[in-house]
């Protein structure tokens, strides 16, 4: 009576199935540590028999029985034999089948505790968000301050496709300070504005920048008001430009916070500073400012010059030579932060897919082994119950019983294993939503900033 196996092997193809991967899934390759074999231990006290346990189909309980004298890599067929010649002739196939898990049970404790203790939540922690994130307002804590600085020289009432330099310079810069989050510091101080370009005002020209608008909430009338006031004035100052930029940054608390200076100019230092020095040390102070230029109809020279000061200042540089240009520039900076939210996205979507997957074929692998032990231990009952038939000429038949046996187990490990799998795939759905969700959410706050 051997169409026990039979079952077994039926419920082994089950278990190969329920173990793929989702379609589109990656498969990590996985290095796991082997399970040592269980330790020889006492059979467990209960006060429930095995065969009391096998009517109730409690499974869970029935893999807690163990292990058994002679089960696990303690198995000896002679040994068990000689046990099996002491069972008495009149015993039922109760008594049969408690004596046989006594001798034979495999302990399948340590796969239940892994079952039990299974954490199906996966735990992957996202990577930092990307840095200047232009919010419909900066979170609790966080600080950032913005000071733009804007060339009013004389050479700045010059033409360019689209109209005069000073008047797309204002356009584009009261669009972009329109773009930054509310509790963001933005300040807007220009330079260059005062006197002529005569040698006369030179030294007039050349000891003044001034902040004409100051905020952590966007002021469009205020700002307009502001840039109104603004004709092309003198020489172009720009290191004590910078170098006053930055004691506006340390007047704010600036130290831990995020600190952008963006130079808008046309051209480079008239007045005999130092900007590349100004820019350096401005990044290399404690207030860590990042120093951006956008240069509006520079030459070949000029363009060489500013780099060179977003170099020192630890940021970028972009030359303009037209209304539309300009704008681009701007918004380039947006563009930026919307690429970096779908790197952040694609960065940990792909994170926690890994993760699951992980704990998803951890899962197939302890069903697998729990599966094999079970497996034979099923091959040595029906040994046993064969040597009985045979040797002892038993009437009562346990058959039943171990078929029952094998399939209440394989049905709770393929059952455990599966629902454990689902609250993983669950979980895992779950973090890659709100994921795709956050990235969602900050591109459309970044498209509406954009478009105002």
């Amino acid at each position: 009576m051997r169409f026990g196996k039979w079952w077994s092997w039926i419920v082994v193809l089950l278990l190969v199935g329920g173990c793929a991967l989702p379609l589109g899934a990656d498969k990590p390759a996985l290095k796991q540590a082997q399970t040592p074999k269980p330790k020889a231990q006492p059979m467990m006290d209960l006060s429930v028999k095995p065969s009391e346990l096998l009517k109730r189909g409690d499974a869970h309980a029935m893999a807690l029985v163990g292990p058994g004298k002679y089960g696990d890599d303690r198995y000896d067929r002679v040994k068990v034999e000689k046990e099996l010649n002491k069972i008495p002739s009149n015993a039922s196939p109760e008594e049969i089948y408690d004596k046989l898990i006594a001798l034979l049970a495999n302990d399948y404790r340590p796969y239940v505790k892994k079952y039990d203790n299974f954490k199906a939540y996966i735990e992957t922690k996202t990577t930092p968000m990307p840095k200047e994130a232009k919010l419909a307002a900066l979170p609790e804590g966080k600080r950032m301050n913005v000071v733009i600085l804007l060339d009013d020289s004389s050479s700045m009432a010059g033409k360019v496709p689209g109209g005069v330099k000073l008047d797309l310079a204002k356009k584009a810069v009261k669009e972009f300070a329109a773009k930054f989050p509310e509790g963001a510091n933005v300040s807007l101080r220009v330079y260059g504005h005062k006197g002529t370009n005569q040698p006369k005002d030179k030294a007039l020209s050349c000891q003044r920048s001034e902040v004409i608008y100051s905020s952590s909430r966007y002021e469009g009338g205020r700002m307009q008001q502001a840039l109104n006031r603004l004709k092309p004035g003198g020489w172009t100052p720009l290191a004590k430009a910078i170098q006053d930029a930055q004691r506006d940054l340390a007047s704010r608390g600036g130290k831990g916070a995020t600190n952008i200076v963006y130079v808008v100019s046309d051209g480079v230092e008239t007045c005999g500073g130092d900007p590349v020095a100004a820019a350096q040390a401005l990044h290399a102070s404690n207030i860590q400012a990042v120093v951006n230029i956008i240069g509006f109809d520079v030459d070949d020279a000029g363009q060489r010059a500013l780099k060179a000061v977003s170099d020192a200042g630890g940021g970028t540089f972009a030359t303009v030579d037209n209304q539309t240009e300009l704008e681009e520039a701007f918004d380039a900076e947006y563009n930026r932060l919307y690429d970096e939210w779908s790197r952040w996205g694609n960065e940990n979507y792909d994170k926690v897919s890994k993760e699951g997957n992980r704990k998803y074929d951890e899962l197939c692998k302890i069903a697998n082994e729990f599966y094999d032990l079970k497996d034979q231990e099923i091959n040595r009952l029906w040994d046993a119950k064969n040597y009985l038939d045979s040797k002892r000429g038993f009437n009562p038949d346990v058959g039943d019983m171990i078929i029952q046996r094998d399939l209440t187990l394989g049905k709770y490990i393929l059952d455990t294993s599966d629902q454990l799998q689902d609250q993983v795939l669950k979980h895992q759905d779950e973090m890659q939503d709100a994921i795709l969700e956050k990235q969602n959410k900050e591109q459309d706050r970044v498209l509406q900033k954009q478009s105002q």
